[in-house]
């Protein structure tokens, strides 16, 4: 988020002004169809929010909005630890199996671990909802047009590249596609530049997700290309390292020929958009609208909603959107 997040948030996770309530129907209204008929639930009172990335900067302002939505609507929430580790999510989500809660809300490090741990949730009567992706035991998923957010970001760097730079201009992508949220999001990144830009330059594609990923990977990267003028990132943080990356090279900030841009901005980025620096260019969305249904989604299944599941749109944000300061205030700027 986490922007969200969002995270991703993550999520990362993204921001007000951008009208974002519309909701769609995803593949996951139908997941669950396939496992054994989940027991008899009710109202949800108590919910558990299990998201990993605790490392990420933009976790601390999730759970700020997750805890005055819950407050909002009269309900209890709790939250895990899993300090971005697979191994402590499994162990958490499974001492939480037997509490008082009426439903999960988890974003898996592996969807295909938990499955088994879902189904048990489901099984003793919780609901459970899947934060940034499917699985096949849910009741409903929480989801941010994870390929249309890439492919309007790589379209929007191969624009600028072609009009700033030429079409021999080099690109550098940050890609993550070990979750289902950053494979969508990664190949439409790449479909976005290669079908705008067909001739620019993809020198160089690894993973990244934190900020020092995001700037271990694009140090390395530079070194072997010092004249990249496009770095693009699947996630917003490893957007910061990149950054970072490359004023330590000795770009400067307000360097007419160089682009950053990411998914899920965190509040470092915004603002060093709004100071008219390099970091050009964010898919975003409104953190609070995302990070509500943390709490929304629950409750509606607990009110017998059956079609809860939410997919948020997304918006390209630049130097020009003249919500960019609300965004950075959303972000605790």
């Amino acid at each position: 988020m986490k922007r969200s997040l969002r995270l991703t948030a993550l999520a990362s996770i993204a921001i007000a002004g951008l009208a974002l309530s519309a909701c769609s129907t995803t593949a996951a209204d139908d997941a669950g169809s396939g496992a054994s008929a989940p027991a008899e639930r009710g109202p949800v009172k108590k919910i558990l929010f299990d998201y990993p990335f605790t490392a990420l900067p933009v976790y601390g302002a999730i759970v700020n909005i997750v805890e005055a939505r819950a407050a909002e609507k009269g309900v209890e929430v709790t939250f895990t630890n899993d300090e971005m580790d697979l191994q402590k999510q499994v162990s958490q989500l499974t001492s939480n199996l037997s509490s008082d809660v009426d439903a999960v809300v988890s974003f898996p490090v592996d969807p295909a671990s938990l499955e088994s741990i879902a189904q048990q949730y489901r099984d003793a009567g919780k609901y459970w909802v899947t934060y940034g992706g499917d699985m096949t035991n849910q009741d409903a998923t929480l989801q941010f047009s994870f390929y249309q957010s890439g492919y309007d970001l790589g379209k929007n760097a191969a624009e600028w590249a072609l009009q700033n730079v030429g079409s021999d201009a080099e690109v550098i992508v940050l890609s993550e596609t070990e979750r289902q949220i950053g494979q969508e999001r990664t190949q439409g990144l790449l479909d976005g530049l290669k079908e705008t830009g067909p001739d620019l330059q993809i020198v160089g594609e690894q993973q990244a997700v934190t900020p020092d990923d995001g700037l271990s990977v694009t140090t390395t990267l530079l070194a072997q290309h010092p004249n990249a003028n496009v770095v693009v990132s699947a996630v917003g943080d490893a957007a910061q390292g990149a950054y970072q990356a490359l004023v330590a090279a000795g770009r400067p900030e307000n360097d007419a020929k160089t682009y950053v841009g990411g998914l899920d901005p965190n509040l470092f980025l915004l603002q060093k958009m709004k100071d008219g620096n390099f970091f050009r260019a964010a898919t975003y969305f409104s953190l609070k609208d995302l990070v509500d249904n943390v709490i929304d989604i629950p409750v509606a299944l607990g009110e017998g909603k059956t079609d809860a599941s939410v997919d948020l749109p997304v918006t390209v944000v630049t130097v020009d959107d003249p919500n960019l300061s609300s965004y950075i205030t959303e972000l605790g700027g």
